[in-house]
């Protein structure tokens, strides 16, 4: 089992690089990065993609292969089985070091180590009551092209078939019981009231795909137009004022003390995600006072190179506006349910029929990661607000077994309940004195509204368990009450790392960090391209909205004169 550390190599790419500069430089190659920088290179732009990570998928020149005693080139981040088993390997090096809470430091970002959940984005997910500014709502074409270049499925394996799908219909039976409809998710985005459906994945030929297996593809093909630098982070912007003249990077090769400098007239677009966007504005000057004084005492001299003096410090609410859904995970009992051993040993020793059919065509259990089944419904809170919840059905989940009641393991399954659109909770983010990236206000249930909803919505489930015979509730059980099994859920438990609207866009600067065309208040040619722009959550899983996000943000920015 080997592990790549190089730096990616398509020797076209940047073979003769010379100190001349480029007209778009993107600081992450994430879904808003690389989307960003197919589209850009469409347009004749000549643009550098920077990426602080390594490679991840095969495609890409990532070597960490399982070791299953059959030869194969696909990685961790190919094969969807493997999606649970990111966060128990003896060596994440995917994950940020610097950064508390779980972030993708490689090529394709978030979108290399999530599940893969793929859901289009609706009319809800821009409109003015989601905190969209106007000029964004008509997302219908941005997202058509979205679903051109990675239309979504929900039958992964290349079989056509449905594996471990016994939890999808234990939990159905359920949710029949309490007027929902099954339907394909994905074939009516704005219907999101009482259905289920299986899991729609940004997969295609049973491995996860993404913008890394679509987009970038097309970008890199443009040699003579883009370069991609792997393992080369961006500290700050380099700017006089409100005008950026190039970013600071680790490589000399790129400028001179490792500046990569815009051509006349360029732009940088940061990508980098909610934390690290937010931190390379606070060392480029950008941001609440209290985050640039942090920056400026804390001694690091890389980290202060570009800060400039006080008096040129721009004041926008970097950071704020936080949201992310709080998940609260139940777990039940079912006869017929095979747990799959709660994915423990799904890439240390996988069971060897399942491990030979993936690797002989990409179809089974592998080709799909653990989640069957989600559902939606909205509620009316205390406040007389509407809050949609959105649920996650998956085999296995016996670490979210919180009793001392015997159960049978190999039985169990999780049924996740997250807030998601229309809550009302924020938090903070920003950096600690050691410059990582933390929670400065924890984003869950700062009004009370959202977790009262919250639990109305589990005690729905919950009551609805004697409607399938044979269904037992393991947690929480009956020595706590649903509230009160609420009110104790850990942070670090209910987070789901859908964070969002640390850099909303808006029309004013004193509650956005971007404006309508995403480029930050008071600079001329700085913008930011990835969640963090997105001022509240989405129905669902933000993946698809994310990247009719960056499709219509490019858009804006090459229309800009």
């Amino acid at each position: 089992m080997l592990i790549s550390r190089a730096v990616y190599t398509i020797a076209p790419l940047w073979a003769g690089l010379t100190h001349a500069g480029w007209d778009y430089i993107i600081a992450g190659a994430g879904p808003g990065g690389i989307i960003a920088a197919d589209r850009l290179s469409e347009a004749g732009k000549k643009v550098l993609l920077l990426e602080r990570g390594g490679p991840s998928t095969a495609q890409t020149g990532g070597t960490y292969t399982p070791s299953w005693g059959i030869q194969t080139n696909l990685t961790k981040f190919d094969i969807p089985g493997a999606f649970e088993t990111l966060f128990s390997d003896t060596n994440e090096y995917w994950w940020c070091n610097d950064i508390s809470v779980f972030a993708g430091c490689l090529l394709g970002g978030g979108g290399s180590v999530n599940a893969g959940l793929y859901w289009y984005a609706s009319d809800s997910d821009f409109s003015l009551a989601s905190g969209w500014p106007t000029g964004w709502q008509n997302h219908a074409p941005y997202t058509a092209k979205v679903s051109s270049r990675l239309p979504s499925t929900d039958h992964p394996s290349t079989d056509g078939k449905l594996y471990l799908e016994q939890s999808s219909t234990v939990m159905g039976q359920l949710l029949n019981s309490q007027g929902y409809s099954q339907t394909t998710i994905n074939s009516n985005p704005n219907s999101k009231e009482h259905v289920y459906g299986f899991s729609s994945y940004d997969y295609l030929g049973g491995k996860r795909a993404g913008p890394v297996a679509t987009y970038l593809q097309t970008a890199l093909a443009r040699t003579s137009l883009v370069t991609l630098k792997l393992h080369t982070p961006v500290t700050a912007v380099v700017r006089t004022g409100g005008t950026i003249t190039g970013v600071q990077t680790n490589d000399t090769s790129l400028g001179p003390n490792g500046v990569a400098p815009l051509n006349p007239g360029g732009r940088v677009i940061l990508s980098a995600g909610a934390f690290g966007t937010s931190r390379i504005l606070f060392q480029s000057g950008i941001g609440p006072s209290d985050m640039l004084q942090i920056v400026q005492s804390s001694g690091n001299t890389a980290a202060t190179a570009h800060l400039p003096p006080a008096a040129q410090w721009i004041n926008l609410p970097v950071g704020y506006n936080v949201s992310d859904n709080p998940g609260v995970t139940l777990v039940f009992a079912h006869p017929s349910i095979d747990a799959y051993d709660s994915w423990a040993n799904a890439w240390t020793n996988p069971r060897p029929a399942d491990a030979a059919q993936y690797l002989k065509n990409q179809s089974g259990v592998y080709a799909d990661a653990s989640i069957k089944l989600n559902f939606w419904r909205s509620y009316v809170g205390t406040d007389h607000k509407t809050r949609w919840i959105q649920g996650t059905v998956r085999p296995g989940g016996v670490s979210y077994a919180m009793t001392n009641f015997p159960f049978n393991a190999s039985q169990v399954f999780a049924v996740t309940v997250y807030l998601s659109t229309g809550l009302t909770s924020r938090g903070r983010l920003g950096i600690d004195n050691d410059l990582n990236g933390v929670p400065l206000v924890q984003p869950y249930f700062t009004d009370p509204a959202d977790e009262s909803t919250l639990v109305t919505a589990i005690n729905d489930v919950i009551a609805s368990v004697k409607n399938v015979p044979g269904l037992k509730l393991i947690t929480p059980d009956n020595t706590t009450t649903v509230a009160n099994f609420v009110r104790t859920y850990a942070d670090a438990n209910l987070l789901s790392n859908h964070w969002v609207g640390a850099n909303k866009v808006g029309t004013s600067p004193t509650s956005a960090v971007v404006d309508v065309n995403t480029k930050v208040f008071d600079t001329t040619n700085l913008f930011v391209v990835d969640a963090s722009i997105i001022p509240s959550l989405p129905y669902g899983n933000p993946t698809g909205v994310i990247m009719s996000t960056a499709e219509q943000a490019v858009a804006k920015i090459l229309a800009l004169q």
